[in-house]
């Protein structure tokens, strides 16, 4: 029986959406939600013209970042492996200033250096 609380997605007329590229986003967390600005590198400013912001409610960012590690995973079982540039890889966290030395930070920090490990794995 299909649960009456659950919305089902109704495919839009594509007459009524825009369509952008973008090869940069910027991440915005605060309290309540997480806003992410797309853009795209200019050569002729030097600098990234950022173009489109998406605001989320946590709850949906965290089903987005689910479905993405499906459809990333999908691509590469069909595709090989996605390579991003060395340039591009994550740097290595810095370790938290003396300010920062609580245990909310501390796990923070391991979470990021391990997620990062996980994603260079990933690329051989």
């Amino acid at each position: 029986m299909d649960d009456p609380n659950k919305t089902q997605p109704v495919q839009p007329e594509e007459e009524e959406l825009t369509s952008d590229y973008a090869n940069n986003v910027l991440f915005v967390g605060t309290i309540w939600d997480l806003k992410l600005l797309f853009g795209e590198l200019s050569a002729t400013n030097k600098g990234v013209d950022w173009h489109t912001s998406i605001t989320l409610p946590w709850e949906l960012a965290k089903l987005m970042a689910y479905y993405l590690d499906i459809n990333l995973a999908a691509r590469e079982l069909t595709h090989g492996t996605i390579r991003v540039p060395e340039s591009m890889t994550p740097p290595e966290p810095p370790p938290p200033s003396e300010s920062e030395n609580n245990p909310a930070t501390q796990r923070l920090v391991s979470f990021i250096r391990e997620h990062r490990q996980k994603f260079l794995k990933s690329m051989k």
